[in-house]
């Protein structure tokens, strides 16, 4: 059996037993009201700390899937897609566009 770590539920729940919400402690650490939020459906390693410092529990033991005991984010860090500088890739013969002509 794997130990997914705490289900988003209990994490809310944790906050509020401590006397507040997400978006409260969202504001409070200077971040838009749904960041804390967002960060429980993904790895975020600032908003994560953020929610475990709070109630008290270290991030490994809320999300072991995504730190490590040292509470370092396990994995390949989120990489974004590279886009193909502009006359790369795709392109249409010659003598044609890609736009659609309008009517005479």
């Amino acid at each position: 059996m794997t130990n997914t770590g705490w289900h988003r539920a209990d994490i809310v729940a944790a906050v509020r037993k401590k006397g507040s919400n997400l978006a409260q402690l969202s504001l409070r650490h200077g971040y838009c009201v749904s960041a804390l939020r967002t960060s429980l459906g993904y790895p975020r390693t600032p908003s994560n700390r953020i929610i475990a410092d709070f109630i008290g529990v270290p991030l490994h033991e809320l999300w072991p899937q995504w730190f490590d005991a040292a509470g370092e984010l396990i994995g390949p860090k989120t990489r974004r897609r590279r886009r193909r500088p502009r006359g790369e890739g795709h392109t249409n013969p010659p003598g044609k566009s890609s736009r659609k002509r309008g009517r005479a």
